[in-house]
C-alpha cells in the first residue's frame, strides 16, 4: 500500500507579524508545496528526494544521514512522534520532495508537518479532519520552534484563500480568485522566530509602534473588499502599504525596496510574504512578460504560481 500527499506552500497577502497581536490576515495556499509518499512495509524510514534537504532517518535505529538539515530533521522527528503517539507505531518508507527551498517564508516547514502527519494517518488506515490536521501541525510547529502562529499550519491544512486570526483562533474562508502572481526569491537573514522576537523587543521598548500594528489591522480589513470584488489596483496598492508598514516594524530591507522600484512599471503592486528580512516577495503582475524578463536578468529566481484551492490531501 502506498499514498502521496500534496501539501501545499502557503503565502500571506496580507497582515503578517500583526496577526500576533490580534489583527486578522490573509493567508492562501499555492500550487506549488511538499510531496510525500508514504509506503507501508519494512523499517520506519523518511528520505528526501531533492530540497528541502539531503536526509536519510532511521528513527528504529536513531540515526540520520543529513546534511546541513538540523532544524527540518526536528520537523521531521516531531511530526513521526506526534503520529505514532495518535494513531500508533507505523513501518513504512516516507519520501518528501518539495518544489521549493525551505526556509524563504513559504510555510515549508508547516507543509512537511502536516503533510507528514496527513502521509502517516493514511497509511495508519484512519481518517483524519483538517481541522485536526491543523491543530496537530501547529503542536509540532511550537515544539519546534517554541513560538508559532497556527496560520501556516492551519492554511496547508485547510486550503484556499483563509482570513485568520491567531487569538482566540478562528478561519474564515475567503471567495477569492487572483490571476497567476510571482513569488520572488531574495537571501534571508534571520530566521522567523529571531524576527518574531525582534518585532516583540520593539513593541516593548516603543509601545507607539502598536499604531503601526492597527494600521496594519485596517489594511487586512480594507483588503478583504479588493480581493472581494477582483479590483487587482486596489490589491496592489494596500500590498504597497502593508509592505512599507511592515517596514516601520524592521522586517524590511533595501532589497524588497529596490527590487518593487525597478519593477513599479509593471506591477500592480508587490510585498514581503513571511517574517521578513528577505524571503519571499510577492508580485502581482500587470504585464508578465517584462517582469520574467526583468527578474531573469537581474538573476533573482521566482516562481510563477496560482491558489490552490485544496489543503492537503491525496493526490
Amino acid at each position: 500500500m502506498s499514498v502521496r500527499i500534496f501539501a501545499p506552500g502557503v503565502v500571506k497577502l496580507f497582515g503578517e507579524h500583526a496577526v500576533v497581536y490580534g489583527k486578522p490576515a490573509i493567508s492562501a495556499t499555492i500550487d506549488k508545496g511538499v510531496y510525500i509518499e508514504c509506503q507501508i512495509g519494512g523499517e520506519l524510514v523518511v528520505e528526501t528526494l531533492g530540497p528541502p534537504a539531503v536526509l536519510r532517518y532511521r528513527p528504529g535505529e536513531g540515526r540520520a544521514e543529513a546534511v546541513g538539515v538540523e532544524k527540518f530533521l526536528s520537523y521531521v522527528k516531531t511530526a513521526l512522534r506526534i503520529a505514532e503517539e495518535r494513531w500508533g507505531r507505523l513501518a513504512a518508507k516516507f519520501s518528501i520532495r518539495s518544489d521549493l527551498p525551505p526556509s524563504v517564508g513559504a510555510a515549508t516547514s508547516a507543509a512537511v508537518s502536516v503533510g507528514l502527519l496527513k502521509a502517516y494517518s493514511h497509511c495508519a488506515g484512519v481518517e483524519v479532519s483538517a481541522e485536526e490536521l491543523a491543530k496537530l501541525g501547529h503542536r509540532v510547529e511550537l515544539e519546534v520552534q517554541g513560538i508559532a502562529s497556527p496560520m501556516d499550519t492551519a492554511t496547508v491544512s485547510l486550503g484556499g484563500v483563509l482570513k485568520i486570526w491567531a487569538n482566540p483562533f478562528r478561519v474564515e474562508r475567503l471567495n477569492v480568485d487572483l490571476p497567476p502572481f510571482y513569488m520572488v526569491i531574495l537571501p534571508r537573514f534571520g530566521t522567523t522566530g529571531e524576527i518574531v522576537r525582534d518585532v516583540k523587543s520593539l513593541l516593548e521598548r516603543r509601545r507607539s509602534a502598536f499604531s503601526v500594528i492597527d494600521a496594519i489591522g485596517s489594511v487586512v480589513e480594507e483588503a478583504e473588499g479588493c480581493l472581494a470584488r477582483g479590483d487587482l489596483g486596489c490589491v496592489g496598492e494596500l500590498m504597497e502599504i502593508d509592505n512599507w508598514l511592515l517596514g516601520a516594524l524592521g522586517v524590511i530591507d533595501g532589497r524588497v525596496v529596490t527590487l518593487l522600484e525597478r519593477l513599479r512599471p509593471f506591477i500592480y503592486g508587490g510585498k514581503i510574504s513571511g517574517a521578513g528580512r528577505g524571503g519571499v516577495v510577492l508580485i502581482l503582475p500587470r504585464e508578465g512578460d517584462a517582469v520574467e524578463k526583468m527578474l531573469t536578468a537581474w538573476g533573482h529566481p521566482y516562481y510563477k504560481v496560482s491558489i490552490y484551492r485544496g489543503g492537503a490531501a491525496a493526490v
